[in-house]
């Protein structure tokens, strides 16, 4: 048997390896190896990757005279900590080629003056694609930081960050005599509506934009001139408090060819409203393919059903199904008030990229219970609120929600094809009344479920109430089970073929969620179930982490 070492390995191969490590760490680890490694470390075109943290100043003028001098010519990547005085002396050195492959610079913590004093340099470089700023002063003139940026000949991607009291860009309308190379813009601070349209026609090759929060200031938007972002396919807002018919305008102003839209925080309850959506998208956005926002609620006092609230069932409809894209509210009842409730629209690429599952329309998720009698009349009420929607599925957490309130939920909500248990630990069933049981057996005749997920499988305590589960939804289609640990896989599917083989005949899919997924767990189980006879006509199938054994119905 031959064995490959180390040193057996190509200098491409080794070149590439040192492309992802930092140059202290890559000198340390590899010099004084052997004169191979030397001559590697010598060569003159490695790409070097310089990371100088905060540091006192004499140990940044060794760090600059002994490591920075000698290799500022294979320097690619270069991180500084308000150390800018290393750019302004490498301009001051005879050797022309000062930086001159330098192609990614961050600062942080840098002062504007000390910015804009080495901007000229920066311009110089032929190869700075992408640069990095976060300043420390409380105040940042953005009108003149943005106008040097956009001088910035080769620049493919710019990062800046300011603290919310910097001064508004003001910059003029592009006379379009000049445009930026820019490609991704990411806004790391406070930006108006008004600024962004001012902003964007520098930059006319922009495809993705980022702005941490988008404001709207007291201006009319609807008046300033449209912006032609043909090449603009992605944007991501983190906080958006921009009322919608604002952001309608905006979004009108800009192009059709936005792929991805995603709002992290929305301010505005009008975004709910579905209709305008529909309408907004499929005349301004049609190619619109990932879709992401969140509208959150705080309640101190009962929830009162709004005009708004009565449009969260239209999307459910086809047109959102037919993109892929569902609708889910989770519900946060915390030991401290307010109960948090958050709607979502999500475009889930790989929560529902096998075959198997498909996405649900609306989708309720109950995190965080806790039923202080106290605030008994706070959540009855919020419970009732989910009545009025259309809920194709909810996911519920099982261990601080008593019996009674859990089959209180699933009366509630007889629409449900799918329920998912996040959590079997503290679920008793051992201790239920007669009443109890003939109130879950009513339901269990009457439920439409055909999809149950069980999360976080412990151990074999849990056998029961996997059995006391799938009792519950007699017309049962596909179960999956969540392993959490590493047990024994034979046994959990053992237990569940054995104890439910007459109604696994109705089942087209058992799924085995395992993190340490592998094809020997499927040749196991195949030896396992042809050796018990609990299964003939049936497929055992993986997909990464996740094991499907097919029925075959």
């Amino acid at each position: 048997m031959s064995f490959t070492q180390i040193e057996d390995l190509s200098n491409e191969i080794f070149f590439e390896i040192f492309d992802y490590i930092e140059y202290n760490d890559l000198f340390n680890a590899f010099l004084n190896l052997n004169n191979r490694f030397q001559n590697l470390l010598n060569y003159p075109f490695l790409r070097l990757k310089l990371h100088i943290d905060h540091q006192p100043e004499f140990a940044v003028q060794k760090y600059y005279t002994e490591f920075v001098i000698p290799n500022k010519y294979r320097i690619v990547s270069l991180y500084l900590h308000d150390q800018l005085d290393i750019i302004s002396q490498s301009s001051l050195d005879n050797n022309n080629s000062s930086f001159s492959r330098l192609e990614s610079l961050v600062l942080n913590q840098v002062q504007c003056q000390k910015l804009i004093s080495i901007f000229p340099i920066l311009t110089s470089l032929p190869r700075l694609f992408s640069i990095t700023i976060n300043f420390i002063d409380n105040t940042v003139d953005l009108t003149e930081i943005y106008r040097l940026i956009f001088l910035l000949p080769y620049l493919k991607k710019v990062e800046l960050s300011a603290r919310r009291n910097s001064l508004m860009i003001s910059l003029p309308m592009n006379t379009y005599e000049h445009y930026s190379s820019i490609k991704h813009l990411i806004i790391k601070h406070v930006c108006y509506v008004e600024e962004l349209i001012v902003l964007l026609p520098y930059t006319p090759r922009l495809t993705h934009l980022t702005c941490i929060e988008l404001s709207k200031q007291y201006q009319d938007i609807e008046r300033m001139q449209s912006i032609m972002m043909e090449n603009l396919t992605s944007i991501t807002l983190n906080i958006c408090d921009v009322q919608f018919d604002e952001f309608e305008i905006f979004i009108k102003k800009i192009c059709k060819q936005l792929r991805i839209l995603s709002i992290d925080k929305i301010q505005d309850i009008a975004y709910l409203n579905a209709n305008r959506w529909e309408q907004l998208i499929c005349k301004y956005m049609p190619y619109l393919h990932i879709f992401k926002f969140e509208y959150d609620e705080h309640y101190y006092q009962p929830i009162e059903w709004s005009s708004y609230h009565s449009q969260l069932n239209q999307f459910t409809s086809s047109f959102w199904i037919n993109r892929g894209w569902f609708f889910q509210i989770t519900a946060d009842i915390d030991y401290w008030p307010p109960i948090k409730i958050s709607y979502s629209i999500c475009t889930d690429m790989k929560k529902y990229s096998t075959m198997y599952e498909q996405i649900v329309p609306m989708k309720l998720e109950l995190i965080h219970l806790y039923f202080a009698p106290s605030r008994q009349d706070l959540i009855d009420t919020t419970l009732h609120f989910f009545t009025n929607l259309h809920l194709n599925r909810v996911d519920v957490d099982c261990k601080k929600l008593s019996y009674n309130k859990f089959i209180q939920l699933l009366h509630m909500l007889p629409n449900l094809n799918a329920l998912k248990i996040l959590s079997l630990s503290s679920f008793n069933i051992n201790c239920l009344s007669q009443e109890q049981i003939e109130s879950i057996q009513l339901w269990s005749r009457t439920n439409q479920i055909t999809k149950l997920i069980l999360e976080y499988f412990i151990d074999q305590n849990d056998f029961e109430k996997i059995q006391f589960f799938i009792n519950l939804v007699p017309q049962i289609e596909y179960l999956q089970v969540k392993c959490e640990k590493n047990f024994n896989i034979e046994l959990i599917v053992q237990h569940i073929l054995f104890k439910t083989i007459d109604k696994f005949l109705n089942f087209n899919l058992l799924c085995l969620y395992v993190k340490i997924a592998n094809d020997i767990m499927i040749k196991q189980l195949q030896i396992m179930i042809n050796r018990e006879k609990l299964l003939h006509n049936y497929q055992i199938t993986r997909s990464t982490d996740r094991i499907y054994i097919d029925n075959g119905n």
